[in-house]
């Protein structure tokens, strides 16, 4: 593992709301804020925050940025490796 993933391991892992956001993403294909606020009990104005934090990692990304709402975000590669270690 090299040192820019462990630093964004330990990254996510700061953050536990971060980290639940994140694994939200287990066993779907993609997913709206408002299904990972009911699925994390996280209230859906922080969702909004964490997945923004996440995209500016290259960890998501919004498959129809066109649209205002609803958002769909799937993870990226990127993201998808970051799971394993989660």
């Amino acid at each position: 593992m090299d040192d820019e993933t462990l630093i964004l391991i330990e990254y996510i892992r700061n953050a536990p709301t971060r980290e639940m956001v994140l694994k939200s993403f287990e066993g779907v294909d993609f997913i709206r804020p408002i299904q990972i606020s009911r699925k994390t009990g996280i209230h859906p104005n922080n969702v909004s925050k964490k997945l923004k934090d996440l995209r500016e990692h290259e960890l998501v990304y919004v498959i129809n940025p066109e649209y205002h709402v609803p958002k769909l975000y799937r993870l990226t590669e990127k993201g998808k490796n970051m799971l394993q270690f989660l």
